[in-house]
């Protein structure tokens, strides 16, 4: 057993490992459980779904054409971690507008679906 805890990830996308800076998240998705608060107490909780998502920023360069992640709509996004766990993202899309601002690009990403590897 590994003593390892994940402190890097590794983005891909369109086959190619983005340059994501430090503190790229991943939300795995599934379902979320809300309390539920009467009078007298908790009453329970209810379910609602939530989209698996992928979130990094990027050091732009001349290389990096904003366009073609704005553009992204259908493709696989891989969250590899330093301690070889590996999470795919299915038929994933570029979340809104891109912006820029000083050299770096916040890129998120949601999907129909997460696997774990």
């Amino acid at each position: 057993m590994s003593n390892q805890i994940t402190g890097r990830a590794y983005i891909t996308v369109k086959g190619e490992r983005l340059r994501s800076k430090e503190g790229a998240t991943l939300k795995f998705g599934g379902v979320e459980r809300e309390d539920v608060l009467g009078d007298a107490g908790v009453l329970g909780y209810a379910e609602k779904v939530i989209a698996p998502e992928v979130e990094c920023t990027i050091a732009h360069n001349a290389a990096f054409s904003l366009k073609t992640f704005m553009d992204i709509t259908d493709e696989r996004v891989i969250f590899e971690t330093d301690t070889g766990k590996t999470y795919t993202l299915v038929s994933a899309w570029c979340k809104g507008a891109l912006e820029m601002s000083k050299g770096e690009v916040k890129l998120r990403f949601g999907a129909i679906s997460c696997e774990e590897n």
